[in-house]
């Protein structure tokens, strides 16, 4: 069964799933209305239980960061982008092409720990603020 959660101003499913005993949600977002959602889990489940498994694409996490930047951060002062483009070179530097799937809270924050031990505190928080926004609008596709 899934369920139907509202986030922000669009709406999220979640259908429940076990793959080898543990639990592997599929999560979607993005929808306008809750019909919508309901309509799209629905799909979902239906190729489940026809044992057809949906697959996410898997998405370097720098070039979706790098494509994120170039889309909604392309008109900030000359500042701004070389704060952008700092954080742009920390992803790739530790995380590389990674999915952006794969990474857990764990790793973020063992990142998050080894750019702070060498920077300022203000560097970390703006760092992580990019990251988290971009985060976020991943998550609502």
């Amino acid at each position: 069964m899934a369920s139907i959660q509202k986030r922000g101003n669009t709406y999220q499913y979640t259908v429940s799933r076990l793959v080898d005993g543990k639990s592997k949600p599929i999560r979607k977002g993005g929808f306008r209305t809750k019909k919508e959602a309901q309509v799209a889990a629905a799909e979902i489940e239906a190729q489940l239980n026809k044992g057809i498994v949906p697959h996410l694409k898997s998405i370097p996490f720098d070039g979706y960061f790098e494509k994120w930047m170039k889309l909604y951060k392309s008109n900030l002062g000359v500042t701004t982008q070389q704060h952008y483009h700092y954080t742009l070179r920390a992803i790739k530097t530790h995380y590389g092409s990674k999915p952006i799937q794969e990474i857990k809270r764990h790793d973020y924050q063992q990142f998050l720990n080894e750019i702070g031990s060498n920077k300022a505190k203000e560097t970390v928080e703006k760092l992580n603020a990019h990251i988290r926004a971009c985060v976020k609008d991943a998550i609502e596709e």
